[in-house]
């Protein structure tokens, strides 16, 4: 069939969301050879049809008034239907969206569109028939409903009203089909739209999907048609299929409401308010706790040598944090020396990433390693030398590594952070040539009491927010460089281990979210809600940024669970938590005076 890859090429399909009318004007029939049909009469038309290609293009006046239908013009502004062309810079519109297709105009300017387009355009329909003819019609003028007032719903707009949904368009032989239902026609505002997509491919070729004005919810009363056009792995595409949702009645949800019962842990959901919520000061909790070492400076050193290092006994938490900017490869190793007899060492959760200069990623991937990680048997240090706790990929210049370590030490030990240029073997003469590094003067480095805060949130029956990170309602950690004797406070608390048990008074789901507050975020926490332990991943993919879209942490039922959150290196503090208790007290009828 002649025309069978135009049709299929047309970039139209990707853009089209009305169904066909059952009433249609008269029939046009095009031959392969162009020539044109109406009621039995050949037509001949003052501007022929013509080819781009395979791509038959028809004169835009001439074959409107043929269907029936007027062509209003503004100087070099033409419309007809839902097309609108301006022949002045050559360009098109359909239902107000820009359609880069074939245009052609005659020397004294009438265009010429691809007669798919028109078809479309005047609602009607292009069908390939036997012998390579094609028919095209368009819906008759007393037949069309003006366009109700656009209704917005979640993303989507309202159309022309339709009684009932489209059936399929007649399907050019070997096209995929666009198939799809919902599980009900009428909904009310708010609540949610199933859809059971079972388009097809006649070869069983997988399939792409294209929806316009799809939504799973729509939040006010009207009619929304929802269209999908489908194209396979030889880039054959579908007729558009449609379907006609009514919206009508009563209320269910609000678009908050809607959200906090249905958005997806790890998935972020609208609500300009959260910023404005009170903010609630968590009550500190006395509990154990153990030393913190951390190393952040100088954080890209440009030389080998010890980065920081101090004794320690017991339970100690050390994280590392370090670029390589050296003119050659390097590693970054964390290294225990036994200062006493019989010393070992216990790594009991570890968590690392290397190798990557996008520091956002060192910080999430070693935060989820260390709060997926179950630890490392017990390993006795020599009497002799340094033994390597933790040892980097080998990292190119620029490229960092980050680890987080949980350690037991029995016994008194050396710890060291160390960057050693490649080449150089890890010798005990080796590291007591390396000179201790001086700090720089943007990062910090030092021996910090209390690696975990133990917080307790008490909600009530209203959202709030508790703000960590902000070195103020959340105060930093105070320490000392052991290796200058200098005071130190980690600004941001990265590193810290923050054990918040959330309480609720009142009954009722309680939802959890995380809001950034000053920059692009990624990292990860536990959640502990009765025997159900999970690790989310902050956010689900890419980066957090909008703090007007809070990502979904949890949602409960629960009187109370748990919540472990590390600040991650290479993110932007502070951050919020924004608690929503009660979600019964934000649906419409809660709200109704």
């Amino acid at each position: 069939m002649p025309f069978s890859r135009s049709l299929r090429a047309l970039m139209l399909l990707l853009w089209l969301s009305a169904p066909v009318s059952a009433a249609t004007s008269t029939e046009l029939l095009v031959s392969p050879t162009g020539q044109i049909t109406q009621a039995g009469r050949s037509v001949q038309l003052r501007t022929p049809p013509q080819f781009i290609g395979t791509t038959l293009l028809l004169p835009l006046r001439e074959t409107a008034a043929l269907l029936g239908r007027s062509v209003q013009s503004s100087g070099t502004l033409l419309q007809v239907g839902r097309l609108v062309v301006q022949t002045s810079n050559r360009t098109m519109t359909i239902d107000d969206v820009p359609y880069a297709g074939e245009l052609l105009l005659t020397p004294g300017g009438d265009p010429l569109v691809e007669a798919r387009l028109l078809a479309y355009a005047l609602d009607g329909q292009l069908v390939a028939r036997p012998g390579g003819i094609l028919s095209i019609t368009a819906a008759s003028q007393d037949v069309l409903t003006a366009p109700s007032t656009p209704t917005p719903g979640s993303g989507a707009s309202a159309t022309r009203p339709s009684p009932a949904p489209a059936a399929p368009q007649q399907a050019e032989s070997g096209l995929p089909e666009a198939r799809f239902a919902t599980n009900k026609t009428s909904y009310a505002p708010g609540e949610r739209v199933t859809y059971t997509d079972f388009s097809f491919d006649p070869e069983g070729l997988n399939l792409s999907r294209h929806w316009e004005g799809m939504s799973d919810v729509f939040f006010r009363p009207g009619e929304y048609r929802v269209t999908l056009v489908v194209t396979n792995s030889k880039g054959r595409v579908s007729a558009p299929f449609s379907r006609v949702i009514r919206v009508q009645g009563a209320a269910v949800n609000t678009p908050l409401s809607y959200a906090l019962r249905n958005t997806p842990l790890g998935s972020t959901f609208p609500d300009p308010l959260n910023p404005a919520y009170p903010a609630l000061t968590p009550t500190t909790q006395s509990g154990a706790s153990f030393p913190l070492l951390f190393s952040d400076s100088p954080e890209a050193p440009s030389q080998s040598g010890i980065l920081y290092q101090d004794r320690a006994s017991g339970r100690v938490r050390v994280v590392a944090y370090h670029l390589n900017r050296l003119s050659k490869p390097a590693r970054l190793y964390v290294l225990a020396r036994p200062r006493t007899a019989g010393t070992s060492v216990q790594v009991l959760r570890g968590g690392s990433a290397g190798g990557t200069r996008v520091e956002s990623v060192l910080g999430q991937v070693s935060v989820l390693d260390f709060l997926t990680d179950t630890g490392s048997p017990r390993q006795n240090l020599g009497t002799q030398g340094s033994t390597a706790l933790y040892t980097s990929p080998l990292l190119a210049p620029e490229q960092g590594a980050k680890v987080l370590m949980d350690l037991q030490i029995t016994g008194d030990a050396d710890l060291s952070v160390v960057m050693l240029e490649e080449g150089r073997p890890l010798t005990d003469q080796t590291l007591r040539a390396l000179p201790v590094l001086p700090p720089d003067a943007q990062h910090q480095r030092g021996t910090f009491p209390g690696a975990v805060r133990s917080l307790n949130v008490r909600l009530g029956s209203s959202p709030v927010r508790v703000t960590l990170g902000d070195s103020a309602s959340d105060p930093a950690l105070s320490g000392t460089d052991a290796t200058t004797g200098a005071p130190q406070r980690l600004n941001g608390n990265y590193g810290v281990q923050y054990d918040i048990t959330v309480e609720t008074t009142v009954p009722g789901n309680t939802v959890a979210s995380f809001v950034p507050r000053a920059g692009p975020y990624r990292g990860g926490l536990t959640v502990e809600d009765g025997q159900d332990r999970q690790i989310i991943r902050i956010p689900g993919s890419g980066v957090l940024t909008n703090g007007d879209l809070p990502l979904m942490l949890w949602r409960t039922q629960s009187r109370t669970f748990r919540m472990s959150f590390i600040p991650t290196g290479g993110s932007f503090l502070p951050v919020a938590l924004v608690f929503y208790p009660a979600l019964e007290r934000f649906s419409p009828e809660a709200q109704t005076p």
